[in-house]
């Protein structure tokens, strides 16, 4: 049986239960803004504009293929179609269709979306940017335990709702590898395991968002790993600004056969222009993951 959610500021009817709140009376329309259903989707589309091993994009049309777990049709930036693999665990196929599927989808509605965490302080929200392993969702998790309530982590979309670059609530989940828990004092006890690379496993750790609507974007940390003993903090400026936004879009390479690139790059330019944008170096050897929370909650 389907289920009505709020998540990115969209009524969403999905037949996969989702890692969210069932949505009130109040947040349901008729008809949703988003279906996400099994069926049966393409094994491949008519005319892509960009084709790579594990996907497939065209205007108002996406098609994503894990292997072993899913397929992923993504339409019209309203409905995703699910072939699921017989007997996959349900935690694989929302691990594809939270990230990458919901990104493009995302993308679909001209919606800027960011490989970010995010989190809200008083009346604004700050992000962090970076590449897979930079602590994007480790900062974002170590900041909410400090009190700070949770907006998004991985697939962070930023709306200009009244002009201003605002984030909008995603999926109140944290994904977190088995090392990151260790350093923020979790238990991994009761937490659904959804990645195992080799060694190292990664966790789905629910969180509870305090906002029902985006919050103002006040400031931008881009995180990176260097051959550096110290944490640095540096306040960018002018064009400086607008790299790392456009250097951790979401699936970037998604835009090539979707289209809406010169719509993405000027949201880019908004979000520079009206935020703070702060390039921080961290030892490539070591998280120090308190004084870096501490260092960035001054910036704050």
């Amino acid at each position: 049986m389907s289920k009505t959610y709020h998540i990115f500021g969209l009524s969403i009817l999905s037949e996969i239960s989702l890692p969210a709140p069932e949505a009130g009376g109040r947040r349901r329309s008729s008809p949703p803004d988003v279906v996400i259903e099994y069926g049966e989707a393409p094994r491949q589309l008519s005319r892509p504009q960009r084709k790579t091993a594990w996907y497939e994009a065209a205007a108002g049309e996406f098609l994503l293929s894990a292997e072993s777990i899913a397929r992923y049709y993504v339409q019209g930036g309203s409905r995703i179609v699910i072939t699921a693999e017989p007997g996959v665990a349900k935690e694989k196929i929302l691990i594809y269709l939270m990230g990458s599927a919901m990104g493009a989808l995302l993308h679909q509605r001209n919606v800027l979306v960011l490989h970010a965490g995010a989190v809200t302080k008083k009346n604004y929200s700050v992000i962090f940017l970076g590449p897979s392993g930079a602590g994007k969702s480790t900062l974002a998790a170590a900041f909410h335990q400090r009190g700070l309530a949770f907006l998004a982590d991985d697939v962070c979309a930023i709306s200009f709702d009244d002009g201003a670059p605002a984030v909008i609530p995603g999926f109140p989940q944290l994904k977190l590898w088995e090392d990151a828990l260790a350093k923020l004092g979790k238990d991994k006890g009761g937490l659904k395991r959804v990645v195992w690379i080799k060694n190292l496993e990664k966790y789905f750790m629910p969180v509870e968002h305090e906002h029902d609507g985006p919050v103002r974007l006040k400031s931008v940390f881009s995180l990176e790993a260097a051959d550096t003993a110290h944490i640095e903090v540096h306040a960018l400026r002018g064009g400086a600004k607008l790299e790392p936004l456009v250097a951790n879009t979401y699936r970037r390479g998604f835009l090539d056969g979707l289209g809406g690139k010169k719509e993405y790059f000027r949201q880019c330019a908004r979000v520079a222009a009206q935020s703070e944008v702060y390039r921080v170096l961290r030892p490539r050897d070591k998280f120090l993951l308190d004084e870096l929370a501490d260092m960035l909650e001054a910036e704050f």
